[in-house]
């Protein structure tokens, strides 16, 4: 495979560290341009606001990630990641009910934000055509005859502003991204945008595990349409620590300090004030706002520059409340490595199919996360007809999730984005869900108790 020059990478995050990782196996050189001065210990950084808070790698996350980086998963435990099966090792309370718990094999490695992104940044910079480069600002592109060709940047260290060039540009700067307002420099149209915003704002704090520690590794409390708002968040992370938080929708914004942070937990559930009460905290309490769905919608361009993609939240941004962001970024980076692949590093025409590309790529996270937001909202913001639909649909299944494991374990494989969406449509699922919509969970039980048909034809598979 003939292997281009030079590609430019814009952020450093993991977004932009994933498509590092992908892009090595097609440029000679790939240079990954970020603003903050990129730390090599385990520390936040500026220009990622909500790193301290949870950060959820899902099983497609997972998946991925062991195969760009084999045995990373070795090292993260090695460091005091969690192994955790997504239902055995969970305690779930969704739609007002604690779900069973069983082992389903869908795992996450819990750990800090900071943790997993210092070992992935790690890797990268270990390998031997990638360049990392802090305290470079990005202030606009380069672009001759419909192709950009490089980078305005700014350097914070006194160096003199300059042009770095390269023959593809990927801009995976996240929700800053400035993206928007550089293509009207060069010519080209600003993109619309797709905002669903329930208007969540979530607060979280650590703890220390308590001794003896409990028998989950994750406890989640789910708000529930359309009274309670509340719900909570306790995720074991690295070195015996607990991270809390606690999140309110519709304005219901949760309070940083400590009689009242307790207090919000109070009224998430019993049990998850339980949980936390007596726990020591060993941080202060951090709020976040910045929860809303923004899609720019660049595949809707009728032109686009050669030479640039945008991924990652730079082009859609999820309610972080639903833990997608860091999986989708990195299956974008894998759908973008198969194009380069497929075209044998000709890039011509590639920039604008990637683009054009990109709703497929995030619909299933998206359908997933507006469905849920638009049930707040009456789903009187539903933009397209999948969106109605799954507005309609998407609340039966859940209230069907605590009586059934079929349907349970296939959400949790569409949540996961191991499988469709439209595995939640299929006829035996579908028929399930209708079922307790119209005859009740109790009705349900009865129906599947051991030894009963799960429905005409069906024996449950």
């Amino acid at each position: 495979m003939k292997k281009q020059t030079r590609a430019i990478v814009i952020g450093g995050s993991l977004a932009g560290l994933w498509t590092a990782r992908v892009l090595a196996d097609h440029f000679e050189q790939v240079t990954i341009l970020e603003r903050d001065q990129l730390p090599t210990e385990v520390v936040s950084r500026a220009g990622v606001p909500q790193d301290k808070h949870v950060h959820v790698l899902l099983e497609r996350g997972a998946q991925i990630m062991s195969q760009l980086f084999p045995g990373i998963t070795d090292e993260l435990l090695a460091a005091g990641a969690n192994r955790v099966d997504l239902t055995g090792n969970s305690r779930v309370n969704a739609r007002g009910q604690w779900l069973p718990q069983f082992q389903s094999g869908f795992i996450t490695y819990a750990c800090s934000r900071l943790l997993l992104e210092s070992i992935l940044r790690r890797r990268v910079a270990a390998l031997p055509n990638v360049q990392l480069c802090g305290g470079a600002q990005v202030q606009g592109l380069v672009a001759n005859n419909g192709v950009v060709e490089g980078v305005q940047v700014r350097w914070k260290d006194g160096r003199e502003a300059g042009v770095e060039t390269a023959a593809f540009i990927v801009d995976a700067s996240g929700r800053t991204s400035k993206l928007p307002d550089w293509l009207p420099q060069i010519g080209y149209d600003t993109p619309t945008e797709t905002v669903i915003d329930v208007r969540l704002g979530y607060a979280g704090r650590r703890y220390k595990i308590p001794t003896p520690a409990p028998d989950w590794d994750i406890m989640l409390v789910a708000a529930y349409p359309p009274d309670n708002g509340r719900g909570g968040l306790i995720y074991s992370e690295e070195n015996g620590i607990w991270m809390v938080m606690i999140a309110g929708l519709l304005g219901d914004y949760p309070p940083t300090d400590d009689d009242s942070f307790l207090a919000f937990a109070r009224d998430v559930a019993p049990e998850f004030h339980a949980a936390i009460q007596h726990a020591e905290p060993v941080s202060n309490i951090i709020g976040y706002r910045r929860t809303e769905n923004r899609f720019r919608r660049y595949d809707k361009l009728s032109r686009w520059p050669d030479g640039l993609v945008a991924l990652g939240d730079a082009v859609c941004g999820f309610n972080p409340v639903y833990g997608q962001g860091m999986t989708v970024a990195a299956m974008a980076a894998v759908a973008l490595g198969e194009m380069m692949a497929e075209r044998n590093g000709r890039l011509t025409g590639l920039a604008q199919s990637f683009q054009k590309k990109y709703p497929k790529i995030v619909e299933p996270a998206w359908l997933l996360a507006t469905s849920a937001d638009l049930e707040w909202l009456g789903n009187e913001e539903a933009t397209s007809l999948p969106e109605r639909v799954a507005g309609w649909y998407m609340p039966k299944l859940l209230d069907a999730i605590p009586g059934d494991q079929l349907v349970h374990q296939t959400f949790i494989q569409v949540q996961n984005l191991v499988v469709p969406p439209m595995s939640l449509f299929r006829p035996n699922i579908a028929w399930r869900v209708l079922r307790h919509s119209l005859r009740g969970p109790k009705f349900l039980s009865r129906l599947t108790a051991p030894g009963q048909p799960d429905g005409p034809g069906e024996t449950g598979g």
